[in-house]
């Protein structure tokens, strides 16, 4: 269990709106340097790699040395994982000490996988890996605008709830500490936007991976515009890409269906390689599915108006900032002259994507202040009123899923991660309503009387 700690400081209310889906960035040093190869699977005991290639033009060395016991290296799978618990930690609220909690169903259905037995298992033997694993970077991490020497686990503290025999299941809880380096780069935004739904829909753990190392030398923080090409050495790419074996013909073997699905998708657009023997230089054109790169202040303008980052993520790299600001606008002064779409935010992206010119902008009148403080009335019960169908539309494990969170935010380390899953057993035999739960813990929170919230749930639970 964990140390006992200073209280942590309560988030102020406004916080605890969380995003109804992870935010899918990456930390851009971990996914350029490739810290966990990209292999599906790796000979029986391998537990250590030590490489050195150039990233952005300056040598590098890596080193990992981990445990042969849990698997090895972090490698395959791992690649999902550890960019789930990113997605997961920004979800959180980005907590500064790095601490959040999930479940592994959450994880699983995160990454697209099927919550069977097997994958749990896996999803063990993977944060396993990530938590005894050492990376040793020399010069190799990018913080504060400097090359940095560092020395971590990917995950610094792993604490779950387990059925029979110490296993994962459905109703695990999983409280996770990131390392302090990878909770520093995304706290100050050292970050690359990556499409986590392409990643996903890729058949192979190989070409999910190459497609995260890939996209990482593609979209830098250091560069405005995205790469449309990479050439880079075949010794130098096989040591980025962590492959066990580096003789050039495996090399070469290891990387083709890889290769061949990801040009089949059109993220690249073709490979070629030039030179012979381990002079050889492989030369990746990539292809329209890679797109560019949305204008974060895009972005957050969609999403303050109510789209997923997904939607917003999506617009913004298809649309300009201009063309986004000129239809937020329009959209906005359609509403403001009385019109009452049925659905507000289909209305939105339709007003965004038009190109038929259907949506003239309103003329604007001026209201009486009667008439618009009716109005807004109206409106505020009407967005209360949408937020309540909204979520007694969401299926019973969102709303769950949705209440832990907010308990795991507002209450931090006061609960342990037993609790959490006692409180999940709850809500799913329905002895507690998740509505209720949230509700209960945002006026504990203004009130400043969560420890007799807690004091009250603990009376609930047996023995």
């Amino acid at each position: 269990m964990a140390r006992k700690r200073k209280q942590d400081a309560t988030p102020p209310l406004f916080e605890l709106e969380l995003a109804k889906e992870p935010r899918h960035f990456d930390e851009a040093n971990v996914a350029r340097l490739g810290l966990i190869s990209i292999q599906e699977r790796i000979p029986e005991g391998y537990a250590s790699w030590e490489e050195e290639f150039e990233v952005l033009g300056k040598p590098v060395k890596l080193a990992c040395y981990a445990n042969p016991n849990v698997g090895g290296v972090p490698h395959g799978l791992d690649n999902e994982v550890s960019l789930a618990l990113i997605a997961l930690y920004l979800n959180a609220g980005s907590p500064p000490d790095g601490t959040f909690t999930t479940t592994a169903y959450q994880i699983l259905k995160l990454m697209g996988f099927d919550t069977s037995g097997y994958y749990y298992r896996a999803l063990k033997e993977s944060l396993l890996r990530l938590t005894t694993a050492t990376y040793v970077l020399s010069e190799a991490w990018r913080a504060d605008g400097r090359w940095q020497s560092v020395s971590f686990r990917y995950i610094d503290k792993l604490e779950f709830t387990s059925g029979k025999e110490g296993s994962l299941d459905r109703s695990s809880v999983i409280r996770i500490t990131l390392a302090k380096e990878i909770v520093r780069s995304l706290q100050n935004r050292y970050t690359k936007p990556i499409d986590i739904e392409f990643m996903a829909s890729l058949k192979r753990p190989l070409s999910r991976a190459l497609y995260r190392l890939l996209d990482a030398q593609r979209l830098s923080p250091e560069r405005e515009e995205p790469l449309a090409r990479l050439e880079v050495g075949l010794m130098e790419w096989a040591a980025a890409c962590k492959i066990v074996h580096k003789r050039p013909d495996k090399v070469r073997r290891t990387l083709e269906p890889a290769h061949r699905e990801l040009i089949e998708r059109r993220y690249l657009r073709s490979v070629e390689y030039v030179g012979r023997g381990k002079n050889q230089t492989i030369v990746y054109v990539f292809g329209e599915e890679a797109g560019g790169i949305p204008d974060a202040e895009a972005v957050n303008l969609l999403m303050a108006e109510g789209l997923s980052f997904t939607s917003a993520y999506s617009l913004a790299r298809r649309y300009s900032l201009g063309h986004i600001k000129e239809r937020l606008e329009r959209y906005r002064a359609i509403l403001e002259a009385g019109y009452r779409p049925k659905n507000r935010l289909g209305l939105l992206v339709d007003v965004i994507r038009d190109e038929t010119g259907k949506y003239e902008r309103p003329t604007r009148t001026r209201r009486p202040a009667k008439r618009q403080a009716a109005q807004e009335e109206a409106e505020a019960r009407r967005l209360e009123e949408e937020a309540a169908r909204e979520w007694a539309e969401m299926p019973r494990e969102a709303q769950i899923r949705r209440a832990l969170q907010v308990a795991q935010l507002v209450l931090r380390s006061r609960i342990s991660v037993g609790e959490l899953e006692d409180l999940s057993r709850l809500m799913e035999s329905g002895a507690l309503e998740p509505r209720q739960v949230v509700e209960e813990l945002k006026e504990a929170l203004a009130q400043d009387r969560l420890e007799g919230w807690l004091e009250r749930f603990r009376k609930m639970l047996p023995g």
